[in-house]
């Protein structure tokens, strides 16, 4: 990670005195970075690209399967009020994959409670009876929107497991103004119902002890993520009615290296008059909010799923109705999921396609909205998992119409987004670096067009025996592509290059090293 800080600064130093460059200034500017072998480079972002041409960055929606993988039908799971069933299970929570065996564990939640289910494959899920909770597989975790990392930095068994949630259940005042006073930006928290953010520990997931005071001034969502090289904490959280930015709902975050002291928390997502242009394009649109962040580190860098909530008023826009039987509607809008970037963790951009990664739909049991996601994806094979909340109906629907439910998101690895050309010839380069591994890898798609790669010197003219005809690739699609040449398939060694991609009618997700 600290990799990848270093050579986003370098790269961000370098264009920023381009302009000015001589002779003379040319030779000062810093070292090329070296990319580190078998560690992916995406297209995400813009940090590595040097220069495009008839490309565009696109965003790939995730596939999905007809049926969610977890719907409410356990006896506890189900809420009965004046006769109505309110089915709702959520994954405001974690799904951790064991690295040896591939069995699957998720953390889940209903209306009251945290729950565990384990499964083989990802798909079929069961739900052990952990006699924590009587004969359920309720664990005694009383938190919502529980988040829960598995601490490898972590020395003392009895927290191997880390948990962060909310309680509504209120606290003293003593505890709530020692809260107050370690932080700065205060006034702005009314919650009536005093809900606030806690910690918590276990050993094994299912047992836990939850820290008497509170870490955070809360709202209902928030989610636990890990420095994969310092090992401190990143909480990402709702805030509401914060006079740092516009709107009600925006993420914020608060970093900590022993989960008791937190940093003052600071808006790393908030809606802008792009998304409030999107939103207004609905019936009753009228502005943006972000519902919840879930950050986490990957291919050297940090990616995140955003929930986009479009705001819609009054209710009758999007449901006919303002009220059920006497039961009026809450904020009423539809969700989806958008991807963001950071090569920090601590400061957050756009991904200049904002359409969604999970969009509603198409399936009934997610037409209505994508509510929540667990903190962080899976790898499976060459796959991307991410576990959501799928929902009947849009953000304001009520029970019987609503129904919560845990569905599945693939992509393919690195198949968030790509840098694509359509018909006619489209040219990527890389910024320099001097290559760790010998060999060039891609993951691409070109089943109906072609890519070619040249590598160029620091003075950007195309090496001898490293012509994008002789390394042509046609016809494939695959996430590994090995790119060869007439004469090798090793790359110059020890000296800095560039690469320049030639792609036409297809897609390239990334490159790495080997």
């Amino acid at each position: 990670m600290k990799h990848f800080v270093h050579l986003a600064c370098s790269i961000g130093a370098l264009s920023l005195t381009a302009p000015l460059l001589s002779q003379e200034v040319a030779r000062e500017r810093p070292p090329a970075p070296v990319l580190k072998k078998g560690e992916r480079q995406l297209f995400v972002d813009s940090v590595m690209i040097r220069s495009k041409q008839g490309i565009t960055r696109v965003i790939h929606p995730a596939k999905k399967l007809e049926h969610p993988v977890l719907t409410a039908e356990m006896p506890w799971e189900l809420r009965t009020e004046g006769g109505i069933i309110d089915k709702r299970v959520n994954i405001y929570g974690t799904v951790l994959r064991d690295e040896k065996s591939g069995a699957f564990r998720m953390w889940y939640a209903d209306p009251g409670s945290v729950l565990y289910a384990t499964s083989s494959d990802g798909i079929h899920w069961e739900r052990p009876v952990l006699q924590v909770k009587g004969a359920t597989n309720e664990t005694d975790l009383r938190l919502h929107s529980p988040s829960i990392i598995e601490d490898k930095f972590e020395t003392d068994p009895a927290k191997r497991y880390k948990a962060v949630g909310n309680a509504s259940t209120g606290a003293d005042n003593a505890r709530l103004q020692r809260l107050k006073d370690k932080f700065e930006m205060v006034d702005w928290y009314r919650d009536k119902t005093q809900r606030l953010y806690y910690a918590a520990h276990s050993a094994d997931g299912l047992r836990w002890k939850v820290d008497p005071e509170p870490i955070l001034l809360g709202c209902d969502t928030i989610t636990l993520s890990q420095d994969p090289v310092t090992g401190e904490y990143l909480a990402f959280h709702k805030r509401q009615g914060d006079p740092r930015v516009v709107g009600i709902r925006h993420v914020f975050l608060s970093v900590s290296k022993d989960m008791k002291h937190w940093s003052e928390p600071h808006p790393v997502v908030a809606a802008d008059e792009v998304d409030n242009k999107a939103t207004r394009r609905l019936k009753g649109g009228t502005y943006s909010e972000y519902y919840n962040l879930s950050a986490f580190p990957y291919a050297g860098q940090w990616l995140g799923f955003v929930t986009h909530f479009r705001r819609v008023e009054p209710p009758s826009a999007l449901f006919g109705n303002d009220e059920v039987n006497g039961r009026k509607r809450s904020a009423a809008g539809i969700i989806d999921v958008q991807l963001v970037t950071s090569r920090d963790g601590r400061h957050w951009h756009r991904c200049s396609d904002r359409s969604p990664v999970i969009p509603p739909g198409p399936h009934a049991y997610d037409a209505g909205s994508i509510f929540g996601l667990c903190n962080a994806p899976v790898i499976v094979g060459d796959e991307m998992w991410m576990y959501y909340t799928a929902s009947t109906t849009p953000h304001g629907g009520l029970a019987p119409e609503k129904e919560q439910s845990i569905a599945r998101a693939v992509w393919r690895i690195d198949g968030l987004a790509s840098l694509q050309a359509k018909n006619k010839p489209g040219i990527i380069e890389t910024h320099e670096f001097v290559p760790q591994g010998s060999k060039l890898t891609v993951n691409a798609d070109v089943k109906s067009g072609s890519l070619g790669v040249e590598v160029v010197d620091a003075d950007g003219k195309v090496i001898e025996g490293f012509n994008k005809e002789s390394s042509l690739i046609q016809g494939q699609d695959s996430v590994r592509l090995a790119v060869r040449w007439k004469a090798t398939d090793a790359l110059p060694a020890g000296k800095p290059i560039r690469l320049r991609f030639h792609l036409l009618n297809g897609d390239l997700y990334s490159y790495l090293m080997n």
